[in-house]
């Protein structure tokens, strides 16, 4: 895996992605504990904004024993476990579907974020599945 830590010289932006790095890594911890916002995401946003503030941050997010391998497996290109996508996805059609259905009024803002959701759903999917993707790859080495 090749890292991609490209830390910013400039010690105001180095600052703030810093700061958002440890919001992102809040939010993501959080998300394990709490049914509802996704928390791999929300640890791949830190992880990028620690790659450009805090490489020790950045290492310790790889090597962290609840969900540094998770982040490895993303960042080498073998996806999302089944496992977090179903969650994914379940939490964004009850969230989404909650909102739109009991929670807000407006029509375009109904829209809008049912669109979004849709979008996530998408984007989640669409990503390799890891399983799938370790598979593929020992059946490559093995024809090889």
């Amino acid at each position: 895996m090749e890292d991609q830590i490209r830390v910013s010289r400039n010690p105001v932006a180095r600052a703030t992605y810093a700061v958002l790095g440890f919001v992102f890594l809040g939010i993501g911890i959080f998300g394990f504990f709490v049914p509802g916002p996704p928390g791999t995401v929300f640890l791949l946003v830190a992880l990028y904004f620690f790659s450009m503030s805090n490489e020790r941050m950045y290492r310790w997010m790889l090597t962290n024993k609840y969900f540094g391998q998770t982040l490895v497996d993303y960042k080498s290109g073998l996806g999302i476990p089944r496992r977090i996508k179903a969650i994914a996805v379940t939490c964004i059609v009850l969230a989404v579907g909650y909102s739109a259905g009991f929670v807000i009024e407006t029509m375009w803002v109904r829209v809008s974020l049912v669109a979004l959701g849709i979008y996530g759903i998408w984007f989640i999917l669409s990503r390799p599945t890891t399983e799938v993707e370790r598979a593929r790859r020992a059946e490559a080495t093995q024809a090889a």
